[in-house]
């Protein structure tokens, strides 16, 4: 081996420094962003164990369907995706459409408690292309099923793509540094054409600074028109359909429905 060469490798000169030092650098955030991710979803699994789950419902979603020839025009059917599904009885309606179910969330116990409370069968298997730990959730019928995993890690490979995407409140939830990410992730899980019901919501954060503890918003976070479109558009076209009233925490909020389409 050349001298220079032997340089070149064990002995680095001020540009291949540089060239190092970035990709220290840009390890140390990836190994820094996962461990975040994965602090964020244990804090959501905790809530769950917790019973701290007040944003679930005892009832399909009103929006969706009231939006729903929205969602399928024309009586069209196709699979639908219900991120951060939880164990929202949206699912089980979209069943009994005939619209097949792919729900993805990071807490066990809350597809344990969907298919036990419906009194739904359901089989167990392990998904190692979501992650080691990763499991799904099918019913018997195969009607419905639920990936146990990081919303992060989900992408097309896995279950390919959708013609649906019910987004209830699952965006608003999300720290700010996910969003992005998240967007993204839907976009590429959409079909051309594809649609997704999107809900927001609208409030001043400033209402909320006399509630202590914990339990004090955001999360959810307030999410504009302007920075929906700024997030979906161009691949996609951003529709409003609906507001209406709202309380978060005894506040008057706004509850929104965007239609997504992507092009």
């Amino acid at each position: 081996m050349s001298t220079q060469l032997t340089r070149g490798l064990f002995l680095p000169n001020s540009s291949n420094k540089s060239h190092f030092s970035r990709i220290i650098q840009t390890s140390i955030k990836v190994i820094f962003r996962m461990a975040s991710e994965e602090s964020r979803a244990q804090s959501w699994i905790d809530n769950w164990h917790k019973g701290k789950i007040g944003f679930h419902k005892t009832e399909v979603h009103h929006m969706l369907i009231k939006h729903f020839d929205n969602l399928f025009p024309d009586g069209k059917k196709g699979r639908v995706f219900v991120p951060l599904c939880g164990k929202t009885l949206d699912m089980k309606w979209f069943s009994e459409q005939n619209i097949k179910v792919v729900g993805l969330d990071a807490a066990r116990v809350s597809m344990e408690q969907f298919f036990s409370e419906n009194n739904i069968e359901y089989k167990i298997e392990n998904v190692t292309s979501l992650g080691k730990s990763c499991e799904l959730f099918k019913s018997c019928d195969d009607s419905i099923h639920i990936y146990c995993g990081n919303m992060m890690n989900f992408n097309m490979s896995i279950t390919g793509q959708f013609e649906a995407v019910w987004d209830r409140a699952s965006l608003v939830a999300l720290q700010r540094v996910d969003v992005k990410r998240y967007v993204e992730n839907i976009k590429s899980l959409l079909t051309p054409g594809g649609r997704c019901l999107l809900e927001t919501m609208d409030y001043d954060v400033s209402i909320m600074n006399d509630i202590g503890g914990d339990t004090r918003p955001p999360p959810p976070f307030p999410m504009y028109e302007a920075e929906i479109k700024l997030l979906f558009e161009p691949e996609c076209t951003v529709q409003y359909l609906d507001r209406e009233e709202r309380t978060l925490q005894n506040k008057d909020i706004h509850l929104l429905i965007f239609l997504i389409t992507k092009l």
